[in-house]
Parts: structure tokens; C-alpha cells; sequence
């Protein structure tokens, strides 16, 4: 069967996944542990065009070889048993590795990214309780949250519904007013409420935000582009080899950005800065909307970052 020309970006995601897990294998000399998780990004693997599973060996190797060579004294000593490829679930727990080594006391984890840093993909939705997901503050969401949010997609539920989810995005009026702005709002009003405060309580609902965003375990994050593999440290816990990164404990502002991209930016002490896009996700209605969450700066003597070109 011949292989399409172009492949989606979950797809790609996950071949790439594969090629940094066979690499680490290689290079570690140690085995992946079977999962159905690694059949998946196998599958993804073989159905990318040869150019791209050329490049991202190729992204892959150099890439390990770099954070073996980061971490050489944790793999000396650490004795290093397999790879694993974790599950999309974890990513909703705030762990956003997807090739974790596993060591006799340790773990070693890389974030593997196609042509872009994203951070988050977050949905938000009439049921979704981001401060509670996110585990921002147990209590949840305010009940004036929820007054705002409730109805906007109660009406996309019912666009959907009476169309037999046949709706397009593309026919409806003034999609932004409607529905992204007011939501975005609804949810700069929610941050605002939990970190405005000048005490203990706002700074470690800041530090959570953070940690959701960035995730809770240290990783590095490696980016493979056409021409270039990029490599970067988080290290929030000090559990790896490069500069420990700092958490920030406030917000300083958050800006209202437009011109097609109908988002928050969240600006943090400490070099942080956050962008929240809002988006569909889909060409057809569904009553919930998804974020996009990419750096905009990120504290450059705290966060490792290495380019190899290809």
C-alpha cells in the first residue's frame, strides 16, 4: 500500500514518539517495554512518508544522544531497564511526557514535539471545571463562571442538536462575540479571583497553573522541524541535569490579543509568558472549545535550551 503524501499532526506526533523511543533503545541499549501505546505509534510510524521517517530518525538520534550526554551520571548509575511510551491520559494529569526511561529508582521523560511547542490542548465546555481539573483550587469554578459559560454552550449543544450535528462553524454569525470572547473573559475573570490576592493561597494557585501548563514532572522537550531538532529542559524540581527552573508566584497582567487569534496572553513574574488561543476544533459545532497554549517567553538562564541543525 502506498503511503499518503501528507499524514495529520497526531500522527506525525506519535511516529515521533516511536523514533525517540527507538532511539533511547539504541543508544541506551536497552529494550521497550510492549504496551499498546508503542504499537500505536508504530502503526503512526509506518504510515508516514519516508522523508519524514528519515528526519525524525535522524532528529531522534541526535536529540538522545544530547540528553544522554546531559544526563550521563543519572544513566551511570541509575541503571536503566526499558522505554516506555506513556498514555494520552497522563497528559490530563499534568504529566506531559510520552517517552519515559524507566531506571531502577528513576525516571527520565521526554515531551516529543512535530513542528511546534504547544503546551496545552485544554477543552473548556459547559461541564469541563478548569480550576478543578486543572488543580488550581479544589472549591472549582465560581458560581458567576458558570452563569457566563452555562448558557453559551448550552446554545452551541442546541446548534448542534436541531442540525443532527450536521452545523457548520463557518455558518454561523459573529462566531467571536457569540462565543470566543465571552468565554475568554469568563475565564481571565477566574484567574483574576484566584491570584489577584497578595497571599500565601494566590501564589500556590499560580505555582499550580504553572505546573498544569508545563507539567508536573521534569522533562525535556524535543521539537523536531524540517531543518533543525530542538532540545529544552524544564527541570521545576531539580531531578535533572540542567538549570533548575523557578516557579513563578504571580501574575503580572493578562492581555487581550485579536487579529485572528482570539486569545489571552498571561504575562508571570520570574520570564513566564503564556498564550491561550481559543479555537474550534473542529469545522463542524460541538458545544465545548478547545485552547492552544504556547509560550510566548520562557526565563532563558532557567530553561536549558540546545538547537542541532539537521
Amino acid at each position: 500500500m502506498t503511503k499518503k503524501s501528507s499524514t495529520s499532526q497526531v500522527t506525525n506526533g506519535k511516529a515521533f514518539e516511536f523514533a525517540i523511543a527507538q532511539a533511547l533503545s539504541e543508544e541506551l541499549s536497552i529494550p521497550i517495554i510492549p504496551s499498546a501505546e508503542y504499537e500505536n505509534t508504530k502503526s503512526c510510524y509506518e504510515r508516514v512518508i519516508k522523508k519524514l521517517q528519515e528526519q525524525f530518525q535522524s532528529a531522534a538520534h541526535l536529540a538522545v544522544r544530547h540528553i544522554i550526554e546531559k544526563e550521563f551520571k543519572k544513566f551511570e548509575s541509575a541503571d536503566p531497564q526499558g522505554v516506555w511510551i506513556a498514555s494520552d491520559s497522563l497528559g490530563q494529569k499534568g504529566d506531559v511526557r510520552d517517552v519515559i526511561v524507566k531506571c531502577k529508582d528513576s525516571e527520565v521523560g521526554i515531551s516529543c514535539k512535530t513542528n511546534h511547542g504547544d503546551f496545552k490542548h485544554s477543552r473548556l465546555s459547559g461541564k469541563v471545571d478548569f480550576v478543578s481539573k486543572w488543580g488550581l483550587d479544589p472549591n472549582g469554578c465560581s458560581q458567576e463562571y458558570w452563569e457566563v459559560v452555562g448558557p453559551i454552550f448550552a446554545e452551541l449543544k442546541r446548534i448542534r442538536v436541531d442540525s443532527g450535528a450536521q452545523a457548520l462553524w463557518s455558518e454561523q454569525k459573529d462566531v467571536p462575540n457569540r462565543f470566543y470572547w465571552k468565554v475568554l473573559d469568563a475565564f481571565e475573570s477566574e484567574l483574576r479571583r484566584l491570584t489577584t490576592a497578595n497571599t500565601t493561597e494566590s501564589t500556590e494557585v499560580t505555582k499550580r497553573l504553572i505546573a498544569y501548563i508545563v507539567g508536573h514532572h521534569d522533562f525535556y522537550k524535543v521539537i523536531s522541524r524540517s531543518d533543525q531538532v530542538e532540545i529544552q529542559g524544564f527541570n521545576l524540581n531539580g531531578t535533572l541535569a540542567v538549570s533548575k527552573t523557578r516557579f513563578p508566584e504571580h501574575i503580572i497582567g493578562i492581555d487581550r490579543l485579536d487579529g485572528g487569534r482570539f486569545s489571552k496572553t498571561i504575562r508571570f513574574n520570574r520570564g513566564f509568558t503564556f498564550n491561550f488561543r481559543i479555537h474550534s476544533a473542529s469545522s463542524k459545532v460541538e458545544p465545548s472549545l478547545k485552547f492552544a497554549v504556547s509560550a510566548v517567553s520562557l526565563p532563558p538562564a532557567e530553561i536549558y535550551t540546545h538547537h542541532i541543525s539537521l
